[in-house]
């Protein structure tokens, strides 16, 4: 489904990500893991167009369904996001318009992708919030995002991401600034978003339980590179690559037990 091969990002021709490499097929997800800094987000930003500050793919190719998307016009890209491929943000109500309530930029997103009324743009609005497990979908639609708990405003986002059942969901720290509680129940609610839909998912982050519990595959990264990658066995438990050992070494433990 996603091809990416050797690409290098650059900034003001400074490369910031060099030879990245990553095959995913449907249903299944990858998570790319690493320090700060490392190109996780560049790298996710390539494949949707969206790089900020003049970067640019220089080197490399990116495909999806076996098609360049580096020879996206403007409206190829504005018919894709967001239905074929969606993003979930690191703090969804960050990306929001804290001045008009949830509904409205919820029925403007759905319009702008599909012909139908204000109305049934609203029922499906509500539909999709419910699904996303928060109640009383009306209200939240007549919310404020400021309104919201971070849990429920990361809910809204992937309700809205998922919207049009994407092939491809990438996500950018999704649970970050969430507590340990809601972390949980959204990685599990992506996990059964990608069972029910059959979405292929790039997870990035830094919380190497977060990959090792959900992640078929992971790849690890360091200023720009690719230091390790492979299944989930073979990283967690099998890993040649000295960073990845210290990133494992630096998980917390319980009682003395590892839960990664």
């Amino acid at each position: 489904m996603l091809e990416i091969k050797d690409v290098t990002i650059s900034y003001k021709e400074r490369p910031t990500v060099k030879d990245f490499s990553l095959s995913l097929k449907q249903g299944k997800i990858c998570s790319i893991v690493g320090e700060s800094g490392s190109g996780k987000t560049t790298v996710i930003r390539a494949v949707l167009g969206l790089l900020a500050g003049g970067g640019k793919v220089t080197k490399g190719d990116i495909l999806f369904e076996g098609k360049s998307l580096l020879s996206n016009t403007k409206e190829q890209w504005r018919k894709l996001r967001g239905t074929d491929i969606s993003m979930i943000f690191q703090d969804s109500g960050a990306m929001t318009n804290q001045t008009r309530i949830i509904g409205n930029q919820f029925v403007e997103y759905i319009r702008t992708h599909k012909n139908m009324t204000k109305k049934d743009a609203w029922d499906m609005g509500i539909q999709m919030l419910e699904r996303m497990r928060l109640p009383s979908g009306d209200n939240i639609m007549k919310s404020y995002p400021f309104q919201l708990s971070g849990g429920m405003r990361q809910r809204v986002g992937i309700a809205m991401a998922m919207t049009f059942q994407p092939k491809l969901l990438l996500a950018d720290e999704p649970t970050s600034a969430l507590d340990v509680t809601t972390q949980a129940q959204i990685v599990r609610q992506m996990m059964e978003l990608r069972d029910e839909y059959r979405t292929s998912i790039i997870v990035v982050t830094h919380n190497l339980g977060v990959a090792a519990y959900m992640a078929d595959a992971i790849i690890v990264m360091k200023n720009g590179k690719i230091v390790d990658a492979g299944d989930r066995e073979q990283i967690l438990n099998h890993s040649q690559s000295d960073y990845t050992r210290n990133l494992l070494d630096a998980v917390p433990s319980l009682g003395g037990v590892r839960y990664v």
